[in-house]
């Protein structure tokens, strides 16, 4: 599946992109999947200071399947340029950091 395709003016090699949270932020899973075959990559939320979540139990069985809520946990965008940006630049796929806040002012 080699379909390129472009969404708002940026391009990605293929329809295949990894959603944000399920795939930290890019480099925690470098040994199990060829990265660079990926269309995107939708990083693990960020906010403007470190987050430690939700404390625990984050994560329930219901009759449906599973809730979480993790609460948004995070390393911070200081700590992002400075440690998995380096890596995420030498990647050939598209990049999407995904941000969050708790207001306007944040953004």
């Amino acid at each position: 599946m080699k379909e390129s395709f472009t969404l708002r003016g940026v391009q990605f090699k293929n329809r295949v992109l990894v959603a944000s949270g399920t795939f930290g932020y890019g480099d925690e899973l470098k040994d199990v999947v060829d990265v660079n075959a990926l269309g995107g990559i939708c990083t693990k939320s960020l906010s403007w200071k470190p987050r430690d979540g939700n404390p625990p139990r984050r994560i329930v069985e219901t009759p449906s399947g599973m809730l979480n809520s993790i609460g948004l946990a995070n390393i911070g965008v200081h700590r992002f340029i400075e440690e998995k940006l380096p890596y995420l630049r030498t990647l050939d796929t598209t990049i999407i950091a995904n941000i969050a806040a708790s207001s306007v002012q944040e953004y």
